[in-house]
């Protein structure tokens, strides 16, 4: 497994016990479609929350937030509708969310951002 896979796996394995701990439900990982991938699913309240995860090792490349493009999430909305018909799902309560992830290496910390209903 190449480096950037590894980083981007650890940062959604923290991302999910950032939610857990915060009384949200992981329903899965990864769900893929010939349009894009959702990082997260998960349900809070009674609401289907569809994460994207952004996770950085620097601010070379910008902050993890910066990453998350009109048309990145575009794509994520399409996957979310794929996901909604292939699962059978008929809920219109629903929304996404981005947790950005910055790491430090040096002092293995780990600061979360989590912002709500993303547009």
């Amino acid at each position: 497994m190449d480096t950037k896979i590894k980083i981007g796996k650890f940062g959604q394995d923290l991302a999910a016990e950032f939610l857990l701990k915060r009384n949200y439900r992981i329903l899965g990982h990864n769900f893929f479609s010939r349009l894009g991938e959702i990082d997260l699913v998960a349900e809070n309240d009674g609401q289907l929350v569809f994460v994207e995860v952004k996770t950085r090792l620097s601010d070379r490349f910008g902050l993890p937030e910066e990453a998350l493009t009109k048309l990145k999430l575009e794509k994520i909305r399409e996957t979310a509708l794929e996901y909604l018909v292939k699962n059978k799902i008929n809920h219109e309560n629903y929304r996404f969310d981005l947790i950005a992830v910055e790491i430090d290496k040096k002092n293995k910390v780990a600061k979360i951002r989590h912002y709500k209903n993303v547009n």
